[in-house]
């Protein structure tokens, strides 16, 4: 583990040097070094540019081979940075499955638009 964060901080600190002052990172992490990660970068890019921490969640569980000894991995973090307050944010939008919109977008008004 040593030997991968320290082969880590060196990778992310060149990221932090090129990355644009308007720029944001994505790190994707499994759960044995998220948070050592973490720590690393608070250091590099200040813990005031931590954004947030995204939960990535798998299809299915990993509870291992033979006798169940602990509650199986069903998630990894992405950890989101900026490297300043003046980053640019692109939301992502989809559109609602018809299952969805026929559940819960039963009303129509006049101008044909749906409501709940």
């Amino acid at each position: 583990m040593l030997a991968y964060l320290v082969m880590m901080d060196i990778r992310l600190l060149e990221l932090h040097r090129v990355l644009k002052s308007t720029g944001s990172i994505y790190l994707h992490c499994d759960s044995t070094a998220s948070h050592y990660l973490k720590l690393i970068m608070d250091s590099i890019f200040g813990i005031e540019n931590f954004r947030n921490e995204i939960i990535w969640k798998r299809t299915s569980a990993h509870s291992g081979e033979g006798k169940i000894t602990k509650y199986g991995r069903i998630h990894d973090s992405i950890l989101f940075y900026t490297k300043s307050n003046d980053y640019t944010f692109n939301p992502q939008y989809s559109d609602y499955d018809k299952d969805y919109l026929d559940k819960f977008y039963k009303n129509k008004d006049p101008d044909g638009r749906e409501w709940t």
